[in-house]
């Protein structure tokens, strides 16, 4: 919708004034949830992730979509987000609306990775080589609730993989030994976090899992 569109570029030029405040070590994000796989419609400083406009949403995105958590929050904050090359972000989401539907999300993500290093590094001369763990950079009382956590990756496929894998590795049992109800719960957690919101993931879940995708359908529709 035009309307929704011109709300969600009316954020832009806030996006472009936090990014200069805090930086070139700030990232900026603006997605429309319309189009989740192209839903990147506005970034500042994309080179720190490697992301650019046109490229997808984030695992986080499409599981806030999908739980809607943002009909009870106007945000979160300081929570833990990575990129693909392992660096490590200090990120916060808004959720943008248009007479109080959601209609996209502008995410902040802070380059802490270096500072993460630096702040070990002071507080072991602090503690005179203690062997004592470092205090973390980020208070846990300022962490937001259920450990929220990020991966910043603008392909759908590396996406789309990256949060199989990560349900899968919780399990630790090849595809090809679960059986039909654990697959069906594999299904219903995925689909939880949002895998099925982007086109390609039926057939990827189909392919890891080594279901037909035509069960994977099936499987969706006994957890409904």
């Amino acid at each position: 919708m035009l309307e929704d569109r011109s709300c969600l570029e009316s954020y832009f030029p806030i996006a472009s004034f936090i990014a200069s405040i805090i930086g070139s070590k700030c990232e900026v994000v603006i997605h429309d949830i319309s189009n989740p796989e192209r839903s990147i419609i506005f970034i500042e400083n994309g080179y720190i992730s490697g992301r650019k406009v046109g490229d997808s949403s984030t695992d986080l995105v499409l599981k806030l979509l999908k739980d809607e958590s943002y009909r009870e929050q106007p945000f979160i904050a300081n929570y833990k987000a990575r990129g693909s090359q392992g660096q490590v972000f200090r990120s916060a989401t808004y959720y943008i609306k248009n007479s109080s539907e959601l209609v996209g999300m502008m995410c902040i993500n802070i380059d802490v990775t270096h500072m993460e290093v630096a702040a070990e590094w002071i507080q072991n001369i602090l503690q005179g080589g203690s062997t004592l763990p470092p205090v973390p950079l980020i208070p846990q009382q300022e962490v937001v609730e259920k450990q929220t956590e990020e991966y910043l990756q603008g392909n759908v496929d590396d996406l789309l993989q990256h949060m199989i894998d990560s349900v899968l590795g919780k399990i630790n049992v090849p595809a090809e030994r679960l059986s039909s109800k654990e697959k069906i719960e594999l299904v219903k957690v995925l689909n939880e976090q949002g895998v099925f919101l982007l086109k390609g993931g039926v057939s990827q879940v189909a392919k890891t899992l080594m279901i037909s995708e035509p069960t994977v359908y099936r499987y969706l529709q006994k957890i409904k």
